[in-house]
């Protein structure tokens, strides 16, 4: 391993739809630390080994890291900070991640989780999709149709209601690391700056005296025009030709953050779930969560 090499010495590892792009915006603030790249899924690599369904069953090549020489590059030249990675498979898919962590970077890495209330978040998850105008069917339809998706090899995101049943993926990593703290998306929501106090303590940096938590980031909602939304979302003709002239000038950080701003924009507040769906979510989770409060030691009855 070369000098030049600083490895991650914290993983956020999940859930997906809990204010993992909002806790990288944060962190990112903090003169000591560094996230290179949000998001590498690095440690579960072998998932996408075989990659062969087009976007947006599959997330594009480009958005993972499949060999350990780009996987260093991330990190090169990032001496004297601390570096990180915020996640949202890692939980999820702890089975073939947790091995792959502890092989590089061992098991003093410390591991940090988010939990959201797992009846919003599975409804935020499918609205993930429908705002690009993904996903065609109805929330229960989506919710009936994910069996069929995981046996297709389809990516994890589309595992609605499953990446909710947090108990075992949480002590799975609690049997397999020493340091580990689980956080609550609620308690981001309510009062970022302490939420995020508490994770810089848990990382060994000061917390930050002025932290800016006034852009909201990967916002939910139904697009005001789905002409708008499509054209941002799906490739088209037009694209390919403005496309090449975009990358001359902008940075492939900066266009992607230009697609947020223009999606985000085109939102409005979207419909709510039913109370029927709602209450059959609750009965699905109720011993999930009974299972999770003796592991976290936390009364959990805010999210009922």
């Amino acid at each position: 391993m070369r000098v030049d090499i600083t490895l991650p010495s914290f993983l956020f590892i999940g859930t997906a739809k809990a204010g993992t792009t909002s806790i990288a915006n944060y962190l990112d603030q903090h003169p000591e630390l560094r996230i290179p790249m949000k998001e590498t899924f690095y440690f579960m690599r072998e998932i996408y080994r075989n990659n062969d369904l087009a976007y947006p069953a599959q997330r594009a090549r480009e958005e993972y890291i499949l060999n350990v020489e780009q996987y260093e590059h991330v990190y090169q030249g990032q001496e004297g900070f601390i570096t990180g990675e915020v996640g949202t498979g890692y939980l999820f898919h702890h089975k073939e991640s947790i091995e792959q962590i502890k092989e590089t970077l061992g098991e003093d890495v410390k591991i940090l989780i988010v939990l959201r209330n797992p009846v919003e978040r599975c409804y935020s998850s499918y609205r993930h999709f429908t705002k690009d105008l993904h996903e065609e069917f109805t929330f229960e339809e989506a919710i009936e149709k994910e069996k069929e998706r995981a046996a297709n090899d389809w990516d994890f995101m589309w595992q609605h209601r499953s990446l909710g049943c947090y108990a075992d993926q949480v002590e799975a990593y609690q049997k397999a690391f020493k340091n580990v703290k689980v956080f609550i998306y609620e308690d981001l929501r309510k009062d970022p700056k302490n939420f995020m106090d508490e994770v810089f303590k848990f990382i060994g940096v000061q917390p930050l005296s002025e932290l800016d938590t006034s852009k909201e980031h990967n916002p939910s909602g139904d697009p005001k025009s789905k002409t708008l939304q499509k054209f941002i979302t799906h490739e088209n003709p037009l694209k390919k030709i403005i496309r090449p002239v975009f990358r001359m000038f902008f940075s492939a950080e900066k266009r992607a953050n230009m697609r947020k701003d223009m999606k985000a924009r085109n939102l409005a507040k979207g419909t709510k779930m039913s109370d029927a769906m709602r209450a059959d979510l609750r009965a699905f989770y109720a011993r999930d969560m009974e299972r999770l409060k003796t592991l976290i030691g936390r009364d959990l009855s805010e999210w009922n």
